[in-house]
């Protein structure tokens, strides 16, 4: 079919062109991404009511592609606003059309186009621009890790020490988190102090590399806990880790697997915490009760997924919290 063919949809005339921009001074939109779609044109909406024909195979899916790249391009944009972006350009359309439509993209969620977006950026097919980037963050924290890739298990760790009141009490939680495949450690403190971090690395964490074969190569410090107060805590951890042939590194990063974790998880095992009165000597061996399975989704050999939107653990049910600690 030749460039200059015209395809007829309910409502208008899509004409295909050689190159339309975006954001195109007429207020027309394009497929901007030549990589979305197998067929690289380009198309610009003209405004003119023609019969209905939608028995049209070529024209519905040139509809498709205009969805699909208003939803990959825009992905803030809700069905509301996408609705009327048609319905002021002649394309008669009702919501129920509209989420038809979606459906038949494979774009009937906004998680379905975050995992979209992202297949298109790993598959190195598209650069995502910053409305995109901070799309994908929102719904999965984890994509904010992407620059810092390990290829075993022990190669790149990152710590932090998060505040958090609960249960009428202050608390601290060191963290741990390998970067490979997700494991991740954890001590309830109420201090602050490094030298628990440093313990809980010397008394579990590297004993538990070491039994499955791995030396911890490096520990990225993150940003979170690079505040005024921490400088001398670290301090007099820094040089102990160093000795035992561990790299300190500090990125100034917010590690959003960190961020994911608090998010989906950390909340709600305090609640469920607070919810069965779990008392404060409790809350350490509950604590590791729960972390035993929440380790149990992140496989010790396999690297984890970048591209999921959600934890494992949610469609699965969540953790319960057992009252009772042996």
């Amino acid at each position: 079919m030749s460039d200059d063919s015209t395809f007829v949809l309910t409502g208008l005339q899509l004409v295909i062109m050689g190159d339309v921009e975006a954001d195109a001074p007429d207020g027309s939109i394009g497929f901007t991404r030549d990589s979305y779609w197998s067929e690289k044109k380009q198309a610009t909406i003209v405004s003119e009511t023609i019969p209905s024909a939608a028995s049209n195979n070529v024209a519905s899916e040139k509809l498709r592609n205009l969805l699909m790249t208003i939803c990959l391009d825009y992905p803030f944009w809700n069905d509301f606003r996408i609705l009327d972006f048609f319905n002021k350009r002649s394309i008669s359309m009702t919501m129920e059309e509209l989420r038809d439509l979606r459906r038949e993209c494979g774009i009937e969620r906004r998680e379905d186009v975050c995992l979209e977006l992202m297949r298109l950026y790993f598959n190195n097919e598209i650069e995502l621009d910053k409305k995109q980037v901070q799309f994908i963050e929102r719904l999965n924290p984890a994509f904010r890790d992407r620059d810092f890739l390990a290829d075993r298990p022990g190669e790149l760790l990152v710590y932090e020490c998060v505040f958090f009141r609960r249960l009428n009490k202050m608390f601290y939680l060191h963290l741990v988190f390998d970067l490979f495949n997700g494991y991740a450690f954890g001590k309830v403190s109420r201090r602050c102090s490094g030298e628990i971090g440093l313990k809980l690395l010397q008394e579990k964490i590297v004993p538990f590399y070491q039994s499955r074969g791995y030396e911890i190569h490096g520990i990225l410090h993150s940003v979170k806990s690079t505040r005024d107060h921490w400088e001398a805590e670290e301090a007099k951890i820094k040089d102990s880790i160093i000795a035992m042939g561990i790299e300190w590194l500090e990125p100034k990063h917010e590690f959003g697997i960190i961020q994911r974790f608090q998010r989906d998880f950390l909340d709600s095992f305090f609640s469920n915490a607070e919810a069965l009165d779990v008392s404060l000597l409790m809350i350490q061996p509950a604590f590791d009760r729960w972390m035993i399975k929440y380790n149990a989704f992140c496989p010790f050999h396999q690297r984890r997924n970048l591209l999921g939107f959600a934890d494992e653990l949610e469609s699965t049910g969540r953790i319960s919290l057992e009252a009772k600690c042996n």
